[in-house]
Parts: C-alpha cells; sequence; structure tokens
C-alpha cells in the first residue's frame, strides 16, 4: 500500500549560523528584499512570501553543496540581476554565460554564503 505523503503547511524555513548579526541582516534585508520581522542578538526571523530565514551567531561553517536559490523565468531577467547585484559592488561569482550553458550565478553573503540565481529549466 502506498503510503500518503507529507504535505506541511506554514513557511519553507530555513536556518543560518553568522558572524556579524547586523551585517547578515542588513544584507538579507537590503539585498535580497527580506522583511525584519522581528529578533534579538540571540535570534533574528526575516521574512519573504512562504519563506522564513532565521539567523543566530556563532561560528559559521559553510557547505558548499547546501544553499538558497531562486529561479527566474529567462536568461534577460538573469543578466540584469546580476548586472544590478554587479553595480552594487556585491560579491559575485562570474555572471552567466549563456553561449557556455552557464544560466546561472552565485552571490555571497557576509559569512560567504552561496546564494544561486538561475534560469529556470524544468518541465511544468
Amino acid at each position: 500500500m502506498r503510503k500518503k505523503p507529507v504535505n506541511p503547511g506554514g513557511l519553507f524555513h530555513v536556518h543560518r549560523t553568522v558572524s556579524d548579526m547586523k551585517a547578515s541582516i542588513d544584507f538579507y534585508v537590503t539585498v535580497l528584499g527580506y522583511y525584519y520581522d522581528h529578533g534579538t542578538t540571540e535570534m533574528a526571523w526575516l521574512r519573504k512570501p512562504g519563506l522564513l530565514l532565521t539567523l543566530s551567531p556563532g561560528e559559521t561553517v559553510l557547505d558548499l553543496g547546501s544553499y538558497l536559490g531562486w529561479t527566474v523565468e529567462d536568461a534577460d531577467e538573469l543578466s540584469k540581476i546580476y548586472a544590478e547585484l554587479e553595480r552594487r559592488r556585491l560579491r559575485l561569482s562570474a555572471p552567466p554565460d549563456q553561449e557556455n550553458n552557464q544560466h546561472y550565478f552565485f552571490l555571497y553573503d557576509p559569512d560567504d554564503y552561496p546564494i544561486a540565481f538561475s534560469v529556470q529549466q524544468f518541465e511544468e
């Protein structure tokens, strides 16, 4: 008998341990458009529609195979986002390269956590 999958409601929740709470809150709010919900020096809650990001101070442990990411509709939108982030002098990977089938790039937060931006490439 096939078991019914679990279908949780609410928000998708991601947690990051950060070295500097103020710098991280500023980054996620001013660069990525999160809303600062509430928090203290021990934990901060940041929101976007459908997503909760919590931050707490501590020793950061980077796992480059684990990252936040957004998909966009097309290569033009991806290029525009890259150009805007580059204009703001943020730390970025190499730009998207359509000729070499690289439809993504990474932005790095104050603790060097990677944040991926890519073109949506799955069938609907």
